[in-house]
C-alpha cells in the first residue's frame, strides 16, 4: 500500500501516489495544518484540477481547514505530480480513466474519515466528478463545479458531429496530436512571470498547456455526451464562475479579469440541465479558475463558497430545518 510523504508545497502538505504500484492511476495531496484533517468524522472536500494542469492552490487547502473541513487534492492520471517519464502528458482516452482515479481518491479519503464529503472540480476536472456525482450519488453530500468544461464547443450538435469525424482517426491513432494554434491566455491570467499572482511550474504546467490529441479530445466529447444522457445529479450542487467571458484567439487586457477559456452562457445552461439541485456563485472579475482570481475577487468567492457549504453540512432539527 501506498504511504504518504512531504509534497512540495511544504509543511502542511503530504502526498502519495494512487494505484497497486505497477500502475499509477493518480496522485493524492491532503492538508494536514489542523489535527481534524485525517482519522475523524469532520467533512472533507476533495479538488480535482482541470486538464494540463495540477494542484498549487494553498489557500483553498487554508480555507477548507478554517471551515473545519478536510482537505484532499487529486492529480489526474498523466498530469501534475503523477506525470511519469516516457509518459503522455495529458492524454487518457477516456474519462473512464478519470474516474477511476477519482474513485481510488474517494477510498482513501472514506479510510481516514466518515464525514459528509463534497467533491470538487475545475474545468475537465468538473466534468468528470459530474460523471461520479451521477454514477455514484450515495457517496457524496454535494458537487462544486468550478467552471465546468461540461458541453460542447458550439453546442450538442457541434460536439456530436465531431466526435464522430474524430472516431476513425481515435480508433487508428489515438495518440496523434491535433495541430491547433497555442493559447497561453489562462497561463498569462495567473502566472507571476507574466504578471500574475502564482508560481506555477512550467514543468508541470506548460505555458501553451498539453498537446491536445485525438483520444483524449474524443473522450471528453463522449463523456459530455453521457452526462447529457444520463439521470440529472440528485446531489446539491454549486456552480463557481465568472460573470464574464472572452474566448477569443487573440490576448486583451481584460482576460485578466474574465475567463478566456469557456463562455460563461453555456456553461450555465449545461450546468442547470444536468443538476436537479443547482445554486449559482457568479462572480465578477473572476478568471477561469474563480479562485486564482485578483485578491478582492478571490474574498467575495471563498465567502460565498463557505457560506454554501457551511449550509450544507448544517444540522437539521426534528422539522428538518
Amino acid at each position: 500500500m501506498e504511504q504518504w510523504g512531504p509534497d512540495f508545497l511544504g509543511p502542511g502538505f503530504e502526498q502519495r501516489a494512487l494505484g497497486d504500484g505497477a500502475t499509477a492511476i493518480g496522485t493524492l495531496v491532503r492538508h494536514r495544518l489542523r489535527p481534524t484533517t485525517a482519522g475523524s468524522s469532520g467533512p472533507a472536500l476533495v479538488y480535482v484540477h482541470g486538464w494540463s494542469d495540477y494542484y498549487f492552490n494553498t489557500e483553498l487547502a487554508r480555507f477548507a481547514s478554517d471551515h473545519g473541513w478536510r482537505f484532499y487534492a487529486l492529480d489526474l492520471p498523466e498530469h501534475g505530480r503523477s506525470l511519469r517519464p516516457g509518459g503522455r502528458p495529458g492524454f487518457v482516452p477516456s474519462a473512464a480513466h478519470y474516474l477511476l482515479s477519482i474513485g481510488a481518491a474517494i477510498d482513501v479519503v472514506r479510510d481516514e474519515g466518515d464525514g459528509p464529503m463534497v467533491l470538487m472540480g475545475h474545468s475537465t476536472g468538473g466534468l468528470a466528478v459530474a460523471l461520479e456525482a451521477q454514477r455514484r450519488p450515495e457517496r457524496l453530500a454535494g458537487l462544486v463545479l468550478s467552471s465546468p468544461w461540461l458541453a460542447p464547443y458550439g453546442g450538442r450538435t457541434a460536439g456530436a458531429m465531431l466526435e464522430w469525424a474524430l472516431g476513425p482517426n481515435a480508433d487508428a491513432r489515438p495518440e496523434r496530436i491535433i495541430p491547433l494554434p497555442p493559447r497561453g491566455h489562462y497561463w498569462r491570467a495567473i502566472a507571476r512571470q507574466a504578471g500574475g499572482e502564482w508560481d506555477v511550474r512550467e514543468d508541470l504546467r506548460p505555458r501553451a498547456a498539453f498537446p491536445v490529441r485525438v483520444g483524449w479530445l474524443r473522450g471528453v466529447l463522449a463523456a459530455q455526451r453521457e452526462l447529457a444522457d444520463g439521470p440529472r445529479i440528485a446531489v446539491p450542487a454549486l456552480l463557481l464562475a465568472s460573470t464574464r467571458s472572452d474566448t477569443g484567439l487573440v490576448w486583451r487586457e481584460h482576460m485578466r479579469s474574465r475567463d478566456a477559456v469557456l463562455a460563461i452562457a453555456p456553461m450555465r445552461r449545461a450546468a442547470a440541465a444536468v443538476c436537479a439541485s443547482l445554486d449559482e456563485v457568479l462572480v465578477d472579475g473572476g478568471l477561469h479558475d474563480v479562485l486564482l482570481s485578483a485578491p478582492a475577487v478571490r474574498r467575495e468567492a471563498y465567502v460565498r463558497l463557505g457560506a454554501w457549504l457551511d449550509a450544507l453540512v448544517a444540522p437539521t432539527d426534528s422539522a428538518g430545518r
